[in-house]
């Protein structure tokens, strides 16, 4: 989310300037006192518990509230610090929506138990169960006379994120009869399904908004129709190696995409207001270069007894580490790993794998289950 963060970067801004709490407090009865004196000509000093004191310390609660909220109605003004409803209606000024939660998407395998002479006709509409969620055709499908299988394009039933991550082969139950015996089975792992759009990705389009307004095929407008065509692509790289051809690596919910979403985001993207009329736009999976995560590490004699709680922050900041990583065109950097793992708080550590490997902009880097060794404790 590169626009994200380059509004991180964006100076901060505050529309009460900066005054806390305890700084409003004492302003009061700074104020008070000093008006008492313009008024009698005498000087009172308020005691830690006068009630005088007491009572304008009450009174600062209800005004620094009131401050609170002139601060933050200033700041959902600004992207930078927008959420919620008032991030909907700055999206609103580009003509943008929040992207609803979508289901997941799959491709199922009918197969019949033997060779009919005439066509058989599989519904629209046909449900399949997985576990404990449902999935349903969203086309007819027909296996040809003589043939025995044929591929439909499937939806789960629940939209949202929950109905990602069926293997191949894990949806194998057929829910509503058809008129002749046949074995269902999905084809490709169930992706494409994403939760309703959070704010971080909401801030991000409207952060790319202007660029959908160039017919030029820039690459943030690209990104940008990618991202509203579903909020479960967390990874575009476009790249253009020649004039017209357009090549998008994209992620989906930190995997690689499966050729169904690939084709139907393709489709997308061939809109004629979407890109220029030129441009031959393919979407692809990035290359994936295999790495290998093992190190040992120690924890000092000092921390004896925070040896658990260490070795958990230990595998945190290897799960860190692998998320920073996966990313398109990210060089492998053992460093990077080195750093997360020295901020849980051990005393060494010695890196074994990986070693530096430099990323294209078509390749990822992705990691085998990380070996992990505690090497036990050590002076200094």
């Amino acid at each position: 989310m590169e626009g994200i963060e380059r509004l991180k970067n964006y100076p901060d801004v505050t529309f009460i300037e900066a005054i806390s709490f305890d700084k409003l407090k004492e302003s009061m009865v700074s104020d008070f006192e000093k008006r008492y004196r313009e008024l009698t000509g005498n000087t009172m000093t308020l005691a830690a518990a006068d009630p005088y004191r007491l009572i304008l310390y009450a009174c600062a609660v209800a005004i620094y509230q009131g401050y609170q909220y002139t601060d933050k109605a200033g700041k959902m003004g600004l992207l930078k610090y927008s959420t919620g409803d008032f991030l909907d209606n700055l999206a609103a000024l580009k003509g943008i929506t929040r992207n609803e939660a979508v289901p997941s998407r799959t491709t199922m395998r009918f197969t019949l138990s033997a060779v009919q002479s005439r066509k058989a006709v599989i519904p629209k509409g046909t449900r399949l169960k997985g576990q404990e969620l449902y999935f349903e055709t969203v086309e007819e499908g027909e296996i040809p006379a003589g043939e025995l299988t044929t591929d439909v394009p499937t939806v789960c039933q629940t939209a949202g994120a929950i109905g990602n991550g069926y293997r191949e082969g894990d949806i194998t139950t057929l829910v509503d009869p058809l008129p002749f015996n046949a074995k269902v089975s999905n084809v490709e792992i169930t992706d494409g399904g994403a939760d309703r759009e959070e704010d971080t990705d909401l801030a991000e389009r409207i952060y790319l908004a202007p660029s959908k307004y160039s017919t030029a095929g820039p690459e943030p407008a690209y990104e940008y129709w990618v991202k509203t065509y579903s909020s479960a692509v967390d990874e575009c790289r476009v790249i253009t190696e020649s004039p017209g051809e357009v090549d998008i690596y994209i992620m989906v919910d930190g995997k690689l995409p499966t050729e169904s979403f690939i084709k139907e985001l393709t489709e997308k993207l061939k809109n004629g207001e979407q890109r220029p009329l030129t441009d031959h736009v393919v979407v692809k999976a990035p290359e994936t270069v295999k790495y290998e995560i093992d190190f040992t590490y120690y924890i000092r004699s000092s921390d004896r007894d925070m040896v658990d709680t260490i070795q958990k922050a230990v595998k945190n900041a290897c799960n860190n580490f692998i998320a920073w990583q996966n990313k398109i065109g990210k060089d492998i950097t053992p460093s990077q790993l080195i750093s997360e793992i020295m901020q849980a708080g051990v005393q060494s550590v010695e890196i074994k794998k990986p070693s530096y490997i430099e990323i294209s902009d078509s390749q990822i880097g992705i990691t085998s289950e990380p070996v992990i060794t505690y090497g036990g404790l050590r002076d200094g």
